[in-house]
Formats: C-alpha cells, structure tokens, sequence
C-alpha cells in the first residue's frame, strides 16, 4: 500500500451535518466528502469530479485531530432569490478553532498517490478544510509505519464501534468503551448527485461512521499507520 500524509493546520474549521438546517451543527472531524474535496481542491477539479475522480480510483482515507477549543458562533447571511428578492437571516453555525488534523490518502496504485502528493506540493486552488474562510496549512510526512491496533483516539472509524465491540465480547472482554451525550456513530454522506458541476448536490449514498475523540481500548484490532506516534485507521468508503 502506498501513502500520502498530510499534516494540517486551521485556525478555525466547521463540518455541517447536513441533517441540520437552521443550526450547523459540525461534526468533530472532517467526514469523507470533506476529505474529498480538499484534496479536489488540490488538483484543481470540481465537486463533482473531485467526486467522480475518487469514485474511478480506490483510494483509502484516515483522520486524526484535535482541537484546543469549540464554541457556537452567530452568522448572518442573504438569501438571493433574484436579483431583486433578498432574505436576511442570522444562522448559529458550531466552530472548533486551533485545530491540528492528520490525513492520510491510501492507494495500491503508486502512480495515483504520486499524482496527489504533486497536487498538494503544488495546489490549483488555495485550500481550505471545512468553510471556504477555513484556510489549511499543510506539511507532507515522509515517516510512518503500518500498524494494527486495539486503542483509538481522535479518529474516524469505519462502522458503528460500539455495536462491533459488544458483538465480539465472547471472544474478549477486555475492552473499555464510552458513551457520550452527543451520538457518536452517524451514517455519513459518502456519494453526491450534482446537477452540474458546481450546481446543487443532493446525498445518494451513505456509509456508517463512529468518531471517537477519546482513547478506547477495543477487543478487535484496526489496521491503519503509525505517524509521529499516533495510529490512524484507515478505511474506505465505498
């Protein structure tokens, strides 16, 4: 398996939920399509063949981050119906700020890693991570190692976890897991329809997810890679 490492840096990022209307609520971490359209983003595509470009390639993703803060924060806005019809709203819209992600890009295919890593040494547009106002700052990493793990933290994982864990306690009862007030399993967004290529997008496919922003002790392992001493699942979308 051949990798791209990504370091990035924010000052503030949100990811709607785009369940929610009126309130953007963000996820903790950048969800698949967001990890799909800032590397998108890199090689100068659309929305929709940044989508299509990782629909034709089989190309993993692995999230890890923190952040030092999280608030909620008021945005007023228009609405443009026609050049003379504006609405004017006020949304609340949550934010994470001082943030420090590690992306992982993960393919078979040398040739296709090669063509990201190129793409991100040399961005068509400028990158951002989340909202357009998101500016990312990113530093490729060179070093890791494929490893399998029982403890997580701070990632993206394929699945609902805490219903796998309970399904294999007869094998191992030797785990510590955790329950939050917010869910920490959400059946993501993974595909799009586009009208056009920069047109209105509709979801037409989802996978689930569980984030896990605390360390967990699992009773099955998860294969990813070790960078600079924190392990990153990695898993696909499809």
């Amino acid at each position: 398996m051949n990798y791209l490492i990504l370091k990035v840096w924010t000052q503030t990022s949100s990811f709607r939920n785009p369940d929610f209307q009126n309130f953007h609520k963000s996820y903790l971490l950048p969800p698949p399509t967001a990890l799909i359209g800032f590397a998108g983003a890199a090689l100068g595509f659309s929305p929709k063949k940044s989508q299509d470009f990782f629909n034709d390639n089989e190309i993993k993703f692995g999230i890890y981050g923190k952040s030092e803060g999280f608030a909620s924060d008021l945005w007023k806005y228009n609405s443009f119906k026609d050049s003379k019809s504006i609405t004017k709203g006020i949304i609340t819209r949550e934010i994470h700020f001082i943030n420090q992600y590690l992306i992982v890009y993960a393919s078979e295919n040398a040739d296709l890693i090669n063509q990201l890593k190129t793409a991100f040494l040399y961005p068509k547009y400028t990158l951002t991570l989340g909202t357009s106002d998101s500016l990312a700052k990113i530093k490729l990493i060179d070093s890791y190692r494929e490893a399998e793990s029982y403890e997580v933290e701070n990632c993206l994982l394929e699945g609902n976890i805490i219903s796998e864990v309970l399904l294999n306690i007869d094998k191992d009862i030797s785990f510590k897991i955790y329950s939050t007030n917010e869910p920490l399993t959400y059946d993501l967004p993974t595909e799009f329809s586009y009208e056009s290529d920069y047109g209105i997008r509709r979801i037409v496919a989802r996978k689930t997810f569980s984030f896990v922003p605390k360390k967990m002790k699992l009773n099955i392992p998860k294969n990813g890679i070790e960078v600079e001493e924190k392990f990153i699942p990695v898993f696909s979308i499809h």
